[in-house]
């Protein structure tokens, strides 16, 4: 068990955290409700990430048009 938590993971992902939330959603459906709040903060988290990635590309290209307007 130690040398799961040693090991590096890398960056959180949208790839890793909508692997999690399909994973969370079989354990629901066979575990019944007892894994659903794990699952619902997963999705919460997923959709934040989505956010602050969507966020971040507006912002990248609001500094590239204004870059290229600028030059």
């Amino acid at each position: 068990m130690s040398e799961w938590h040693q090991r590096d993971h890398g960056p959180i992902t949208e790839e890793k955290l909508v692997r999690a939330v399909h994973i969370l959603a079989d354990m629901v459906e066979d575990h019944g409700p007892t894994f659903r709040p794990l699952y619902q903060d997963l999705r919460q988290q997923l959709a934040e990430h989505r956010q602050r990635e969507q966020a971040a590309a507006a912002a990248d290209a609001r500094a590239a048009q204004t870059g290229s307007k600028v030059a």
